[in-house]
C-alpha cells in the first residue's frame, strides 16, 4: 500500500484507533524495508479531538461540506468584489454553516470559519487529514497578493558643462510609528463571533421549539373543543 493511501485510512479511523493502527502501518512497513516511508508513517500526529471530528464530517458528508465552502466562496465575492447581494450570501453562508454544527457538533466550527476565509485551508479541511483545528487567518488568501510600487525614474543628470549642484540637505525621517499590537483585539473578534453564531444556533432552535409546542397546543385545544361538541350532542345540547 503507498505511503498516501496509509495516512488517508489512518485519518479515516476513529480517534480511539488510530495510534495502534499507526504503529502496525509503521512496523509493517520497516518489515518490508521501507524505512522512510515507516519513520514518516511514525511521525503522523494523532488528531484532536476537534480534528477528527472535521475529518469524520468531511468523509461522512462531504456534499454538504463543499455547498458550505461554496456558499462561503459567495460571501466573499459579495464582500469584497460587490458581486451578488450580501445579505441573502450571508443568510446562506449561515445557515450551511449551522446545519454543519447539527451535524458534526460544536466542535468542528473553528476549523469550518477558517476554511471559510481561507482557500488553503479550505483545501486542507476537504483533504480530510486534519491533525489540528485550523485557526482564521483574517482575510486569508484575499490579502496574499500585494502589487509592486511603481519604480521612480532617475532624475536627468545635468549638462557637463555645468556645474554639479551641492546636494540638498536631508530631509530629517518622520519618526517611526510602532505597529500596533491587535492580536487581543483580534482574538475578542473572533470570541464574539463564535458567541453570536451559538447564540443564533440557540435562538433558532428554540423559534423550532416553540413552534412546534404552538402546534400542540392548537391541535389540544381542537380536541377539547371537539369533546366538548360530542358531550354536548349526547345531551341533546
Amino acid at each position: 500500500m503507498a505511503i498516501d493511501e496509509i495516512v488517508d485510512r489512518l485519518y479515516g479511523l476513529p480517534l480511539t484507533e488510530f495510534t495502534q493502527a499507526r504503529n502496525q502501518a509503521a512496523r509493517e512497513l520497516r518489515k518490508a524495508g521501507q524505512r522512510e516511508a515507516a519513520d514518516r508513517v511514525k511521525a503522523l500526529p494523532k488528531p484532536t479531538t476537534a480534528a477528527a471530528a472535521v475529518n469524520r464530517l468531511v468523509r461522512e458528508h462531504r456534499g454538504e461540506v463543499e455547498r458550505f465552502l461554496h456558499a462561503a466562496e459567495v460571501l466573499r465575492d459579495a464582500q469584497f468584489a460587490g458581486k451578488g447581494d450580501l445579505a441573502s450570501a450571508t443568510e446562506q453562508e449561515r445557515d450551511e454553516l449551522e446545519r454543519l454544527i447539527d451535524t458534526g457538533g460544536e466542535a468542528v466550527r473553528q476549523t469550518l470559519l477558517a476554511a471559510a476565509a481561507d482557500e488553503d485551508a479550505a483545501r486542507q479541511v476537504l483533504e480530510a487529514r486534519l491533525a489540528r483545528e485550523l485557526e482564521l487567518r483574517g482575510f486569508g488568501t484575499l490579502l496574499a497578493y500585494v502589487p509592486p510600487a511603481a519604480a521612480k525614474p532617475r532624475p536627468a543628470a545635468p549638462p557637463a558643462t555645468q556645474p554639479k549642484p551641492l546636494p540638498p540637505e536631508p530631509e530629517p525621517l518622520p519618526p517611526r510609528l510602532e505597529k500596533p499590537d491587535d492580536r487581543a483585539a483580534r482574538a475578542a473578534l473572533r470570541d464574539a463571533k463564535t458567541a453570536l453564531s451559538a447564540a443564533e444556533t440557540q435562538e433558532r432552535r428554540a423559534r423550532r421549539h416553540w413552534e412546534q409546542t404552538h402546534e400542540e397546543l392548537a391541535k389540544a385545544r381542537a380536541a377539547v373543543e371537539k369533546a366538548r361538541r360530542d358531550l354536548d350532542r349526547l345531551h341533546g345540547g
